[in-house]
């Protein structure tokens, strides 16, 4: 894995805290952890954007009254006649 250096301001409060809770050797997988958790965030919010309404009454009249009674419906149109 190809790695790159990237450099962080951070404010002395924050800075202070962080070289006193994160020893040294663990710092860059400290930071990477957030940064991969805060990516999964933002790709997540990004995706719940994009899709919003995507189930929207009016784009989906089977659902009129409710996924359980249209599931429900499948199932039963599904069922083998004996």
């Amino acid at each position: 894995m190809i790695w790159h250096q990237v450099n962080v301001a951070f404010p002395e409060p924050l800075y202070q805290q962080f070289v006193r809770l994160v020893p040294a050797g663990e710092r860059t997988k400290f930071l990477t952890g957030l940064a991969e958790n805060g990516l999964r965030q933002i790709r997540l919010q990004q995706a719940l954007n994009h899709t919003y309404g995507a189930w929207a009454k009016s784009k989906h009249p089977e659902l009129k009254r409710g996924a359980r009674a249209y599931v429900r419906g499948l199932r039963r149109g599904r069922r083998l006649k004996t």
